[in-house]
C-alpha cells in the first residue's frame, strides 16, 4: 500500500486555514463563540498557524450533553478552534482516505449518506435471498487508540502530521466504554488501554470509518462477498445461500476482535428478504421503502410543538418552514405519498387573536424616508443622517417610532409630508395571520397565507401610503 508524506505545509498553509475556518462556521456563525473567533480572525488563524508550525498546538476541553432519542448518547463538542484544525486536516486527508476507502461505505462522504445507501440496499434485495444484518457494540466509545494509531501508519508517513493526529486522539474525553474481555487480558487491561472517540468530532467520524476499511475490504476481497454495504458500523451482507452466512459471521467476529470490537449479539440477524430490512432510518423491502415509526411520532410531536410554540408567538413563520421541508426531503425518498397527505392536515398554523396597531412593511417605509430626502432642508446635520441609517425597521414599532425614523430627530406635525397619524387603539384590530400548508404532490407543501386585518385599516393603509407617495403637500 502506498504511503503518503509531505502533508505538513499543505496543512498549515495559510488559504487552507482559512478554508476550515469557513467550513466550520456554516450554519453557526450565530453563535458567540463563532463571532468572537470571527472578530479577529486573522490574528486567530495566525496564532493558530504559528502553534502548529511550532509543535505546541494542545486541544481544549470538550462540552459534553447527554441525548435520549433514539437511544442514550453522550455527545462532546470541542471548541470552536480546535474545529478549525480538525477542518484544515481533513481538507488534505479527505482525499487521499476517499481513494482508498470501500465504494460502499456511505457514511460521511462525497455522493453517498443515508439516502443512497438505502436505495443501494433496494437493489440488492431484488438479486438476494437472504441478508445478514450486524451492527458494532458501543462502536465510538470501544475504539481503541493504540490499535487507531497503527491504522494511521499503514497511510501516512508523515511524522508532524501522525503527531497532531495522535494529539487529537489523545485528547478524547473518557467515554462510557463497556467491559469487554479479549484472549490475552488480564484484570488491569481495561484500565491500562485508552479507549473511545468523542461523538460530535469530525475526525471521529472519518477515523471510525478508518478503522472498519479492512474488514470492507476482507468481506469483499478475500471473502467474495459482493452484496455488501456498510454505513459507519452498521454493515449488511447479502448471499442465497443461509449456510453461507453463517460462516461469515464467525469470520467477521473472529476479524473484529483483533481490533478490539464486538459485535452486538442483540443486533445480529440472518433473515429473508422479503421480511424487510431495517437500515438508515428506513424500512427497506424489494417492492417499497417505508419510513421507520419512530421518525413519524417524533416528527408529529415536534409539529405539535411548533403549532403551540407560533400560537404563542415564541417562534415565527422562518422557523417552522425550514423543519416541515427538512422532514419532507428526507420522506421523499420513500413510499410516503398517503403519510403526507394524511399528516399534512395537521399543518395549520394560526396565531393566537391580540389587539395590536397596524403594521407596515420595512419597503413602505423606506419608500417614504427616500421620498422625503428630496424635500428635507439642506441645514439638516449630517450626523443625523447618520443616525436614520443605524436605525432599523421593525413591524413591531409603534406609530410614533415609525415618524421617528421617517421624519429624523427634528419635531414634525400633522402637517408635515408622510406623517402616519396615531389611531384610535379601539377602532383597529388585527385578528391574526393564519399559515397554512396543504399538500400538492407527493412530497411537495406550500404554504398559503391569509392576513386577518379589518377593511377600516385596509383603507386608512391605502389612503395615508397614497398622500405620502404622490408627492401632495410637498414643497420639494
Amino acid at each position: 500500500m502506498k504511503r503518503y508524506a509531505n502533508l505538513w505545509q499543505e496543512i498549515i498553509r495559510w488559504d487552507n486555514l482559512v478554508l476550515a475556518a469557513q467550513k466550520a462556521q456554516r450554519g453557526k456563525r450565530d453563535r458567540l463563540s463563532v463571532q468572537t473567533f470571527n472578530f479577529n480572525q486573522e490574528c486567530e488563524l495566525l496564532k493558530l498557524q504559528q502553534e502548529l508550525q511550532s509543535q505546541s498546538y494542545h486541544p481544549g476541553p470538550f462540552t459534553s450533553h447527554w441525548i435520549y432519542t433514539p437511544k442514550k448518547r453522550l455527545i462532546s463538542v470541542a471548541p470552536y478552534r480546535d474545529r478549525v484544525v480538525h477542518h484544515a486536516l481533513l481538507n488534505i486527508l479527505e482525499p487521499i482516505l476517499d481513494r482508498h476507502f470501500h465504494p460502499h461505505s456511505y457514511a460521511c462522504r462525497k455522493g453517498k449518506g443515508a439516502h443512497a445507501a438505502a436505495a443501494r440496499l433496494q437493489k440488492l434485495m431484488h438479486h438476494h435471498k437472504y441478508a445478514l444484518q450486524c451492527d458494532i457494540r458501543k462502536f465510538f466509545p470501544s475504539i481503541d487508540h493504540d490499535i487507531l494509531k497503527e491504522t494511521f501508519r499503514r497511510l501516512i508517513k508523515d511524522a508532524r502530521t501522525l503527531r497532531l493526529m495522535d494529539t487529537i486522539v489523545d485528547s478524547s474525553n473518557p467515554q462510557p466504554s463497556p467491559l469487554s474481555l479479549f484472549p490475552g487480558d488480564d484484570l488491569f487491561t481495561h484500565i491500562e488501554r485508552r479507549v473511545g472517540l468523542p461523538i460530535g468530532n469530525l475526525t471521529s467520524q472519518w477515523f471510525a470509518n478508518w478503522m472498519l476499511n479492512d474488514l470492507d475490504h476482507l468481506l469483499t476481497s478475500k471473502l467474495q462477498c459482493g452484496a455488501y454495504l456498510r454505513y459507519c458500523d452498521d454493515f449488511i451482507l447479502l448471499q442465497n445461500d443461509r449456510q453461507l452466512l453463517k460462516g461469515v459471521l464467525q469470520q467477521i467476529r473472529g476479524h473484529l476482535e483483533t481490533k478490539r470490537l464486538k459485535v452486538h449479539d442483540n443486533k445480529v440477524f440472518i433473515r429473508p428478504v422479503q421480511a424487510g430490512i431495517t437500515f438508515v432510518g428506513f424500512r427497506i423491502r424489494p417492492t417499497h421503502i417505508l419510513l421507520k415509526k419512530d421518525n413519524v411520532v417524533r416528527f408529529r410531536r415536534r409539529v405539535r410543538w411548533m403549532r403551540q410554540a407560533y400560537t404563542t408567538g415564541l417562534i415565527d413563520w422562518d422557523h417552522i418552514r425550514p423543519r416541515l421541508d427538512s422532514w419532507m426531503a428526507h420522506a421523499r425518498h420513500a413510499d410516503t405519498r398517503q403519510l403526507v397527505q394524511h399528516l399534512s392536515r395537521q399543518w395549520t398554523f394560526k396565531r393566537a387573536e391580540t389587539v395590536n396597531v397596524p403594521r407596515y412593511s420595512r419597503r413602505q417605509l423606506e419608500q417614504q424616508r427616500e421620498q422625503l430626502a428630496r424635500c428635507q432642508p439642506q441645514q439638516q446635520h449630517a450626523v443625523e443622517s447618520q443616525q436614520q441609517h443605524r436605525v432599523s425597521f421593525g413591524p413591531a414599532l409603534s406609530t410614533c417610532a415609525r415618524n421617528c425614523m421617517v421624519h429624523g430627530p427634528c419635531e414634525c406635525g400633522p402637517e408635515s409630508p408622510g406623517f402616519i397619524p396615531e389611531p384610535p387603539r379601539n377602532d383597529f384590530h388585527c385578528r391574526g395571520r393564519i399559515n397554512a400548508v396543504r399538500p400538492v404532490e407527493a412530497g411537495r407543501a406550500i404554504r398559503t397565507s391569509r392576513p386577518a386585518i379589518s377593511p377600516l385599516l385596509r383603507q386608512f393603509h391605502t389612503d395615508t401610503m397614497t398622500t405620502g407617495m404622490t408627492g401632495g403637500g410637498f414643497d420639494g
